[in-house]
């Protein structure tokens, strides 16, 4: 993988700045999650998984819990790790079964990760993460060592594709042919393929901004193959055509663009 998609110095400023937002994003996504989540990313994660009841699953960057919890609801057994301290103390704030276990766990340490138990889990889950990360090797890495043989690793990101740095929203509104008035939404990329870090928001109102870190599908799957993982499961998830819109660059508009991607990579 090439090194420039790989930014370690940025790791403590990336998790400094969890700390500081993880009261208002545990507010903002509650007990129960966003639309965002239950409408794209949980169902789509949840058809890769493929999941069993009684497997052992370990949710890397697990926020307040939010799919951890829905997890054990299904019957699975739980770990979940974040880095943040903050969002972990949030997540045990929540009713929780017995099933599940949280740690504070750092995603860009190999070490840490492989503390929890070397072919441990039938399952690692992550659910948009990736784009958080300033490193992925480590985790990769450790993620073949931490499944059990044939076991699954599925993961939901900001597709890379569209959501580039620098991308644009465009909804334009014109009369048709038929002297009809159409709305038209698009996304402009300008750049994809050049790995690139900068700074956004996640949730509007947030104290402080976050670090966001591009790579393309190309430098994000790399990674995973060097690790020994192979690709069967992909997906696109995308509001329906008819979802409501509460404001005109809501993802509800981009019917035809998918926001979110979806993996799973399994050990080959």
């Amino acid at each position: 993988m090439s090194a420039n998609t790989e930014w370690p110095e940025l790791n403590a400023q990336s998790n400094a700045a969890w700390e500081t937002n993880a009261e208002y994003w545990d507010s903002s996504m509650g007990q129960a999650g966003n639309r965002f989540h239950l409408q794209l990313v949980r169902p789509a994660m949840l058809q890769l998984l493929e999941l069993q009841a009684g497997q052992h699953m370990l949710d890397v960057g697990c926020g307040n819990g939010l799919f951890a919890r829905h997890l054990t609801e299904l019957g699975a057994t739980v770990l979940a790790v974040d880095a943040s301290a903050s969002l972990i103390e949030r997540a045990k704030q929540y009713p929780v079964a017995s099933s599940l276990e949280y740690q504070v766990v750092d995603a860009t340490s190999s070490e840490q990760l492989l503390s929890l138990g070397v072919a441990s889990f039938d399952a690692l889950v992550s659910t948009m993460v990736l784009m958080d990360l300033p490193t992925l090797e480590p985790l990769f890495q450790a993620a073949a060592k931490l499944l059990k043989p044939q076991g699954r690793f599925v993961l939901a990101s900001v597709h890379p594709c569209f959501q580039a740095p620098q991308s644009r929203k465009i909804v334009e509104q014109f009369e048709n042919e038929q002297g009809e008035v159409e709305t038209r939404a698009h996304i402009q990329i300008g750049s994809y393929l050049t790995p690139a870090t900068h700074q956004g928001v996640g949730v509007v109102g947030q104290p402080m901004a976050q670090w966001f870190f591009h790579r393309s599908l190309a430098s994000l799957l790399g990674v995973a193959f060097a690790a020994g993982f192979v690709l069967d499961g992909l997906l696109e998830p995308s509001f329906p055509p008819d979802t409501p819109s509460t404001h005109p660059f809501s993802w509800a508009n981009f019917s035809e663009i998918p926001p979110v991607l979806v993996l799973r990579l399994r050990r080959s």
